[in-house]
Parts: C-alpha cells; sequence; structure tokens
C-alpha cells in the first residue's frame, strides 16, 4: 500500500465557458497542492477542445500542475499539453505511448473491474484511472478495486471519486496514489476553495492513519 499522501487530481465538468472557467481552476489550484488538471468534455466539436486548452492550459501550468487532454490525440503537442488521458482501448494507448513516450505523459482509464484494470495495465501506461468518466454520473472507484491494485501494481492508480466525500477517505484509506474529483469540487456548496482544502486534508489526514 503507497505510504506517500495521495496527490489530488481535478476533472472539469463536462460542460464549462472557458473564460469563466479559469477563474474557477485558478482558485482551486491555489487552494492546495494539485498534481494534475484533466480536460473532459462532453462536445465533440474541436474547435471547443481547442478554445477550453488554450485557456486552461497554461493557467494549470503556471500553478504547477500537469495539464492532461482525454483522448484528442491532435491537440496535445499543438496547445502544449502535459500528457493525454487513454480511454478508447489498447491500440490507443499504444498509438500515444508511441507518439507522446517518454516525453509526456500517457495514462489509461476507465476500469470498474479488476480484469479491466489489468488489461490496460498490461499496456505500461504512466497510470491507471480507476472509476469511470461519464457523460451523466461518473462511477467512482471502489476501495476493494484500489486496495487490490495498490497492493499488487507498481504502475499509480488514480482513483475517481464521486457521489460524496465517503468516497474520497474510501480510497485514501485503501491506498490510491492519486485521487480524482469532478462535481464534488465544482459544485460544492461550500466553494471550490474550500471543498479542494477538504480533500487534501482528507489525504493527508487517513494517509497518517493507515501508514
Amino acid at each position: 500500500m503507497a505510504s506517500d499522501p495521495a496527490r489530488l487530481v481535478l476533472i472539469t465538468p463536462l460542460e464549462f465557458n472557458p473564460e469563466v472557467f479559469a477563474r474557477q481552476v485558478a482558485d482551486a489550484l491555489q487552494a492546495a497542492e494539485v498534481a494534475a488538471v484533466l480536460l473532459d468534455m462532453e462536445t465533440d466539436d474541436p474547435a471547443a477542445w481547442r478554445r477550453a486548452a488554450e485557456v486552461l492550459c497554461p493557467i494549470t501550468q503556471e500553478r504547477g500542475a500537469a495539464f492532461i487532454l482525454r483522448n484528442n490525440a491532435d491537440l496535445v503537442r499543438e496547445i502544449g499539453a502535459d500528457g493525454i488521458h487513454v480511454t478508447e482501448g489498447e491500440p490507443a494507448i499504444e498509438s500515444a505511448k508511441t507518439s507522446f513516450k517518454p516525453d509526456l505523459i500517457v495514462g489509461a482509464g476507465d476500469s470498474t473491474t479488476r480484469h479491466g484494470a489489468m488489461v490496460l495495465g498490461e499496456c505500461q501506461p504512466d497510470y491507471v484511472l480507476l472509476g469511470r468518466l461519464e457523460p451523466d454520473d461518473d462511477i467512482p472507484a471502489t476501495f476493494n478495486l484500489v486496495e487490490w491494485w495498490s497492493e499488487i501494481f507498481q504502475i499509480p492508480c488514480i482513483a475517481l471519486c464521486a457521489g460524496d466525500w465517503s468516497t474520497v477517505e474510501e480510497v485514501v484509506a485503501a491506498g490510491a496514489d492519486f485521487i480524482a474529483l469532478r462535481d464534488l469540487v465544482w459544485t460544492d456548496p461550500a466553494g471550490i476553495s474550500e471543498s479542494v482544502r477538504r480533500a487534501a486534508t482528507i489525504a493527508a489526514r487517513e494517509r497518517e492513519e493507515v501508514a
């Protein structure tokens, strides 16, 4: 089981105005240390992806976090992203590794089963996302899946947290290397900055308890 504190990954909402959302991203990144921001949008419009990436990428990188695109391999180098999150299967992962390794991050997702996670892990990406990004409701990683992965595999895992804050506590206690947050951050009534600080506090506290 991992001994270092879990790190935070923020996933964008599926729909947003880039100029307005940029301020929210900046606030989130100032609230606590964030490892990466993952751009995930519902639209298939390349122009919308390009505009969002052009706005958010420099803000993210200026604050010390990696900027990662979900799929959209053609945009990765164009906008200066730090990597790609591949959800289109093993051939797409291998293609991304050929195109972007070793200088950029190539991560893989999504997986809600041990078999699915193993298939992704066999491709040797930089990380595997446990849980599933969905256009309606994200499917969070389970305690058992994260615990199993962290005890067996050397490849870091990102555990997707969704639903409520108990999922954050569970996957950190299970040994997740990273915790991924979307709606828990952007729609929290307490505000974005407070929600990011809360996640960071849970990660540190839970890891101390299981260390």
